[in-house]
């Protein structure tokens, strides 16, 4: 199945995931810049070559060139993809179809609105996060985390 992305797009996420896998054991404990609260418990790296979405994830290509990059995380729990979004269905890659369905905000941006299931439209509309899922280093294949 992963021989369908081409060897350079297999080569340079393997290379980016590694990169990651050695920066979180050097980083364990380092705060996290991204979330104040991560559920994946990863150490996350912004990457800012968006066009290789187009080869493996092209549900959040759209998201990730409006806004410049995406973010990769690794840890213990395995390897996710952050597409940068607001809480809201036309900001969700896929709709939560191809497996994001995990949205985070940016740390500090949790303490504008009580839960998730109670965020209002206004709110969202103004707390940025990520959209994560998580994805196969070896297929690329991304599924809900």
């Amino acid at each position: 199945m992963g021989g369908q992305y081409g060897p350079y797009v297999m080569y340079f996420l393997s290379q980016l995931l590694q990169k990651q896998q050695a920066m979180a054991g050097a980083e364990q404990k380092e705060k996290n810049e991204y979330f104040s609260m991560d559920e994946t418990a990863a150490s996350w790296h912004r990457q800012e070559d968006v066009e290789i979405l187009k080869k493996f994830c092209r549900e959040g290509y759209a998201q990730a060139k409006k806004h410049g990059h995406f973010i990769i995380g690794t840890g213990q729990r395995g390897d996710f993809i952050g597409i940068p979004g607001r809480f809201l269905i036309e900001e969700q890659p896929a709709g939560g179809a191809t497996g994001f369905t995990l949205w985070q905000p940016l740390a500090g941006g949790d303490e504008l609105y009580e839960s998730l299931e109670k965020i209002d439209e206004e709110t969202a509309k103004q707390v940025f996060g990520y959209w994560i899922a998580a994805i196969d280093s070896k297929t690329l294949r991304i599924s809900e985390y």
